[in-house]
């Protein structure tokens, strides 16, 4: 355990913070995370910084908040799987901790930020002896290695501070949904030029691009350039925004935002209080954002490790097309195995989450049975609760995958502005921080909440 201390904590604030206290320590947060995205590390040159898979860089950026040549290399890449991984062994008895007491959770906290640092550093030198930063000298793949590591500990800084009291979430929700916001905010706004696939120079933002559409018209009548911009070639290096990838943007983020809040009520009464009915409501999409990250993830694995061998082997390049589909790209064996690879995986992790992480049936009917609990009608007994509630969640949990792969899916085929994944996780995290928020003004309003609440 003295092993484990040995690493910097943030302390927990003297008293219970103001929202907008708490508001600001969270812009603080999130200024050091943009901060460090566009510091680049020292060590390498300018023009190494971006290479590898565009794609891949783009799904890393939004999934794990990643920043190509800069102290955000890494982003909350080695802190997510990390989680993911202590969550697992913790859960199914790996590491023999209580999670109920406060010493074990301690012990978690403290092993989850080592292993952090060990994958960070794994990945780091992968990355140095892989040659993604260019041919660099031992000591330059030192420094580099050095100051990913740093870079891991103040992003464990920043979440712990958030998550001490000072901020409001998590910083590793507020630094997945920087990355996605930051990537429609490009879409919309940005005016670097590139070259699409035709040769042609185009303006990436799709505002700017209408600008110069507009001025085209204006001045020559030519009407090409704004018709051009409602499906626009791809580049070498990514996709252009357009007025189709804008609409389904905007049309599938409502209805992911709709099926976020639709609830499930299971009726059920209190065995200590007798008379009195109500409904436990559970999420309809009753785990969405673990398994998309998971199923991405792999694919991202999968698709790193075949391409080095992909470049004389067909089937390998379909491999590869069905992974990395293109935006809008009409082959509909390509869009069906796509769509169906992601509603598989999505299916599978959800299911496996849902039993590893206290979500499934015999742990809810055991949360319950402690509660006090039961289904009006049926004996008060844990075995009897949980055969009840099996049904419902099972069926949620895979009506939670399939959501979740059909809208990433669906995301590539149309181009949505941050992915298909990045815009499940947009739409959940700023649900998130909008239930967050509204309760601390509850508290702060009605200040006897807090003692109800925590009991």
């Amino acid at each position: 355990m003295d092993f484990l201390t040995f690493i910097p904590t943030v302390p927990r604030p003297p008293r219970r913070l103001s929202i907008s206290r708490r508001l600001f320590w969270t812009a603080v947060v999130a200024t050091i995370y943009i901060l460090m995205t566009i510091t680049p590390l020292y060590g390498i040159p300018h023009t190494q910084a971006a290479q590898g898979n565009p794609q891949l860089q783009q799904l890393l950026s939004i999934i794990f908040g990643t920043a190509s040549g800069t102290l955000a290399h890494l982003g909350i890449g080695p802190i997510v799987i990390a989680g993911i991984l202590m969550e697992v062994f913790a859960f199914s008895g790996v590491l023999n901790l209580d999670l109920n007491k406060r010493e074990d959770r301690l012990k978690f906290t403290l092993m989850l930020k080592w292993a952090a640092l060990g994958i960070a550093a794994l990945e780091a030198t992968a990355y140095v002896l892989g040659g993604q930063f260019g041919t660099v000298t031992p000591l330059g793949g030192v420094l580099i290695v050095l100051q990913l590591l740093l870079a891991t500990v103040i992003i464990l800084l920043l979440d712990d501070l958030m998550s001490k009291g000072w901020g409001i979430g998590s910083a590793i929700s507020l630094i997945i949904f920087l990355g996605v916001s930051r990537q429609i905010f490009l879409s919309l706004f940005s005016w670097d030029t590139v070259q699409d696939s035709n040769g042609n120079t185009q303006v990436f933002g799709l505002l700017p691009a209408l600008g110069v559409a507009l001025y085209d018209l204006f001045t020559s009548g030519n009407a090409n350039t704004l018709l051009g911009l409602v499906n626009r070639p791809l580049t070498v290096n990514t996709y252009l925004p357009d007025f189709v990838g804008l609409v389904a943007t905007i049309l599938l983020g409502y209805i992911i935002l709709y099926l976020e809040m639709m609830k499930v009520n299971i009726p059920v009464a209190s065995a200590q209080y007798r008379g009195i009915k109500f409904t436990i409501p559970l999420r309809f999409v009753y785990v969405s954002v673990l398994p998309i990250i998971f199923t991405t993830y792999s694919l991202l694995l999968v698709g790193q490790l075949l391409q080095p061998f992909a470049a004389n082997n067909p089937a390998l390049i379909t491999v590869l097309n069905v992974i990395f589909l293109p935006h809008r790209y009409f082959d509909p064996l390509l869009i069906i195995l796509n769509f169906a690879l992601y509603v598989a995986l999505a299916i599978a992790f959800a299911w496996i989450w849902v039993q590893l992480a206290g979500l499934s049936a015999e742990d809810q009917a055991r949360q319950f049975t402690q509660s006090q609990l039961h289904v009006p009608g049926f004996r008060q007994s844990e075995r009897v609760l949980a055969k009840i509630l099996e049904r419902p969640i099972n069926a949620l949990t895979i009506i939670s995958g399939f959501i979740a792969g059909t809208f990433a899916s669906l995301g590539n085929v149309l181009g949505v502005w941050g992915g298909g994944v990045g815009l499940i996780l947009l739409v959940e995290i700023a649900l998130q921080y909008y239930a967050l928020v509204m309760r601390e003004q509850l508290l702060e309003m009605y200040p006897g909440l807090k003692e109800v609440l925590s009991r």
